[in-house]
């Protein structure tokens, strides 16, 4: 999508920390954020790593604007949905795990269709032997995003680590 932190994208490296703290992310709202997983507006940006309701909240996981963007961590509408990973909709609901503002939004595009998928199928598959905040991975432990033996914060990736987070 962007760069292969796209997902520190839409505010600086750690815009994901950006909107309001570090934690936002457990924020106003949800296990992230009313507007965040980090922040106010967001995990890694505006609105948010866990979005206007969050990461669990209202609006999802990564919520309504993003899980790291102004609109989303990954973009402005996001990896997977408007409403979320845990949401109200959904983990990859009615607006979805990355959502309609984010958590991934544009990710996917950073990284490989691999994991991407993995992700995918994972998404609803559950995950096996791992421990994590609130996502589908596959033996990793992170907080909240689909990955593939990897540790990242939030987002899915294989076999990388960045510095966002809750690595195994």
């Amino acid at each position: 999508g962007d760069a292969h932190h796209a997902h520190h994208v839409a505010d600086a490296h750690h815009a994901h920390h950006v909107a309001d703290a570090h934690h936002a992310h457990h924020a106003a709202n949800a296990h992230h954020a009313a507007n965040a997983h980090h922040a106010a507006n967001a995990h890694h940006a505006a609105n948010a790593h866990h979005a206007a309701n969050a990461h669990h909240a209202a609006n999802a996981h990564h919520a309504a604007n993003a899980h790291h963007a102004a609109n989303a961590h990954h973009a402005a509408n996001a990896h997977h949905a408007a409403n979320a990973h845990h949401a109200a909709n959904a983990h990859h609901a009615a607006n979805a795990h990355h959502a309609a503002d984010a958590n991934h939004g544009f990710h996917f595009n950073l990284h490989d269709n691999n994991s991407h998928t993995l992700h995918h199928a994972k998404a609803n598959a559950c995950f096996d032997d791992s421990h994590h905040d609130d996502s589908h991975h596959d033996g990793a432990h992170h907080d909240d995003a689909h990955h593939d033996g990897a540790h990242h914060d939030d987002a899915h990736h294989d076999g990388a680590h960045h510095d966002g987070a809750h690595h195994n």
